[in-house]
């Protein structure tokens, strides 16, 4: 049994370093301004879509749309 905890303590230690390794290496990319950058336009473009997909222009015609394909089923 204590082969089997050696091991299980030795895997443990084994992935806590891999996670700090990908915490540091994702820290020190959300500290870059060129990625604050990126995100920041990605943000902004989300929401011009979100915007543009909850309008009632946009709305209406999924409406229209649902019944030009509701009528070509039944036909």
């Amino acid at each position: 049994m204590a082969g089997k905890a050696d091991k299980a303590a030795a895997a443990m230690k084994d992935v806590g370093l891999k996670a700090k390794t990908a915490t540091t290496k994702l820290y020190v990319l959300a500290k870059d301004p060129e990625m604050q950058a990126k995100a920041g336009k990605l943000v902004a473009d989300g929401k011009k879509l979100y915007r543009a997909a909850t309008s009632p222009e946009a709305k209406e015609t999924y409406r229209n749309v649902a019944a030009v394909i509701d009528n070509m089923r039944k036909k």
